[in-house]
Protein backbone atom coordinates (compact mmCIF):
# COMPACT_ATOMS: atom_id res chain seq x y z
CA UNK A 1 0.00 0.00 0.00
CA UNK A 2 2.96 2.44 0.85
CA UNK A 3 4.33 1.99 -3.01
CA UNK A 4 0.70 2.83 -4.02
CA UNK A 5 0.55 6.10 -1.78
CA UNK A 6 4.09 7.28 -2.34
CA UNK A 7 4.40 10.97 -2.79
CA UNK A 8 0.91 10.80 -1.24
CA UNK A 9 1.15 13.27 1.59
CA UNK A 10 -1.59 15.14 2.19
CA UNK A 11 -4.36 13.38 -0.17
CA UNK A 12 -4.07 10.05 1.61
CA UNK A 13 -7.08 10.20 3.22
CA UNK A 14 -8.66 11.31 0.32
CA UNK A 15 -7.54 7.81 -1.24
CA UNK A 16 -8.35 5.85 1.53
CA UNK A 17 -11.75 7.19 1.79
CA UNK A 18 -12.27 6.58 -1.92
CA UNK A 19 -11.08 2.74 -1.79
CA UNK A 20 -13.38 2.89 1.24
CA UNK A 21 -16.41 4.28 0.25
CA UNK A 22 -16.52 2.25 -3.01
CA UNK A 23 -16.00 -0.63 -1.31
CA UNK A 24 -18.49 0.08 0.95
CA UNK A 25 -21.02 1.34 -0.71
CA UNK A 26 -20.50 0.41 -4.72
CA UNK A 27 -19.96 -2.85 -3.91
CA UNK A 28 -22.49 -3.48 -0.86
CA UNK A 29 -25.30 -1.10 -2.57
CA UNK A 30 -24.52 -3.16 -6.05
CA UNK A 31 -25.58 -6.18 -4.92
CA UNK A 32 -29.42 -5.49 -4.66
CA UNK A 33 -28.69 -4.05 -8.07
CA UNK A 34 -27.19 -7.30 -9.52
CA UNK A 35 -29.67 -9.59 -8.02
CA UNK A 36 -32.18 -7.64 -9.88
CA UNK A 37 -30.82 -7.79 -13.17
CA UNK A 38 -31.02 -11.73 -12.71
CA UNK A 39 -34.58 -11.57 -12.23
CA UNK A 40 -34.82 -11.89 -8.45
CA UNK A 41 -35.18 -8.49 -7.29
CA UNK A 42 -35.40 -8.01 -3.41
CA UNK A 43 -36.29 -4.06 -4.20
CA UNK A 44 -39.72 -2.83 -5.57
CA UNK A 45 -39.20 -0.36 -8.73
CA UNK A 46 -39.20 2.52 -6.90
CA UNK A 47 -36.60 1.30 -4.28
CA UNK A 48 -34.58 -0.19 -7.32
CA UNK A 49 -34.40 3.14 -8.90
CA UNK A 50 -33.42 5.27 -5.78
CA UNK A 51 -30.89 2.48 -5.25
CA UNK A 52 -29.49 3.17 -8.24
CA UNK A 53 -29.01 6.58 -8.24
CA UNK A 54 -27.56 5.61 -4.53
CA UNK A 55 -25.22 3.31 -6.02
CA UNK A 56 -23.75 5.82 -9.07
CA UNK A 57 -23.71 8.63 -6.58
CA UNK A 58 -21.50 6.74 -3.83
CA UNK A 59 -19.17 5.36 -6.65
CA UNK A 60 -19.15 8.89 -8.13
CA UNK A 61 -18.16 10.72 -4.71
CA UNK A 62 -15.72 7.74 -4.23
CA UNK A 63 -13.45 8.51 -7.71
CA UNK A 64 -13.57 11.53 -7.16
CA UNK A 65 -11.62 11.72 -3.17
CA UNK A 66 -9.67 9.07 -4.95
CA UNK A 67 -8.27 10.78 -8.02
CA UNK A 68 -8.04 14.02 -6.25
CA UNK A 69 -6.01 12.29 -3.19
CA UNK A 70 -3.47 11.80 -5.73
CA UNK A 71 -3.43 15.17 -7.18
CA UNK A 72 -3.62 17.51 -4.47
CA UNK A 73 0.24 17.22 -3.40
CA UNK A 74 0.97 18.20 -7.20
CA UNK A 75 -1.31 21.40 -6.94
CA UNK A 76 1.00 24.96 -7.07
CA UNK A 77 -0.66 26.21 -3.67
CA UNK A 78 0.45 26.83 0.21
CA UNK A 79 0.07 23.65 2.39
CA UNK A 80 -2.71 25.10 4.57
CA UNK A 81 -4.98 25.58 1.03
CA UNK A 82 -4.12 21.98 -0.07
CA UNK A 83 -5.41 21.14 3.48
CA UNK A 84 -8.56 23.26 2.97
CA UNK A 85 -9.17 21.43 -0.55
CA UNK A 86 -8.62 18.09 0.88
CA UNK A 87 -10.79 18.28 3.79
CA UNK A 88 -13.33 19.82 1.51
CA UNK A 89 -13.59 16.86 -1.01
CA UNK A 90 -13.57 14.89 2.09
CA UNK A 91 -15.92 15.99 3.71
CA UNK A 92 -18.61 16.53 0.85
CA UNK A 93 -17.62 12.66 0.12
CA UNK A 94 -18.30 11.42 3.16
CA UNK A 95 -21.77 13.77 4.09
CA UNK A 96 -23.28 12.77 0.14
CA UNK A 97 -21.74 9.54 0.24
CA UNK A 98 -22.71 7.69 3.60
CA UNK A 99 -25.71 10.91 4.48
CA UNK A 100 -28.22 10.14 1.53
CA UNK A 101 -27.51 6.17 1.67
CA UNK A 102 -28.60 6.74 5.68
CA UNK A 103 -31.17 9.06 4.95
CA UNK A 104 -33.09 6.60 2.73
CA UNK A 105 -32.37 3.52 4.84
CA UNK A 106 -33.66 5.19 7.89
CA UNK A 107 -36.55 6.62 5.53
CA UNK A 108 -35.55 10.37 7.24
CA UNK A 109 -38.49 12.02 5.51
CA UNK A 110 -38.72 15.78 5.06
CA UNK A 111 -36.76 18.14 3.03
CA UNK A 112 -34.72 19.41 5.90
CA UNK A 113 -31.97 16.75 6.19
CA UNK A 114 -31.76 16.26 2.11
CA UNK A 115 -31.13 20.28 2.06
CA UNK A 116 -28.64 19.94 4.88
CA UNK A 117 -27.06 17.20 2.74
CA UNK A 118 -26.82 18.75 -0.49
CA UNK A 119 -25.92 22.48 1.35
CA UNK A 120 -22.69 20.57 3.01
CA UNK A 121 -21.66 18.66 0.02
CA UNK A 122 -22.11 21.43 -2.68
CA UNK A 123 -20.13 23.61 -0.15
CA UNK A 124 -17.24 21.28 0.04
CA UNK A 125 -16.62 20.50 -3.75
CA UNK A 126 -17.33 24.13 -4.78
CA UNK A 127 -14.31 25.31 -2.15
CA UNK A 128 -12.02 22.33 -3.48
CA UNK A 129 -12.93 22.48 -7.14
CA UNK A 130 -12.07 26.97 -6.40
CA UNK A 131 -9.40 25.72 -4.68
CA UNK A 132 -7.92 23.11 -7.35
CA UNK A 133 -8.53 25.63 -10.74
CA UNK A 134 -6.69 28.21 -9.11
CA UNK A 135 -3.90 26.26 -8.42
CA UNK A 136 -4.29 25.39 -12.46
CA UNK A 137 -4.52 29.41 -13.26
CA UNK A 138 -1.79 29.81 -10.43
CA UNK A 139 1.06 27.43 -12.42
CA UNK A 140 -0.61 28.65 -15.97
CA UNK A 141 0.64 32.56 -15.17
CA UNK A 142 4.05 30.93 -13.32
CA UNK A 143 4.94 29.01 -16.82
CA UNK A 144 3.87 32.16 -18.78
CA UNK A 145 1.11 30.53 -20.72
CA UNK A 146 -2.64 31.96 -20.90
CA UNK A 147 -5.13 30.05 -19.25
CA UNK A 148 -7.68 29.64 -22.46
Amino acid sequence: MNKVLAGVDIGRKNVVFGVVLFLVLGVVVGVPLTVDLFEGSMLSESQYQTWKVLHAYAVFTAFINFFFGFLVDRMNLARRQLEIASWSFLVAGIVGGFGRPLLFVFSVSGPIGSYAISLIETVGFVIGTFLFVRSLMRETALRGGSIA
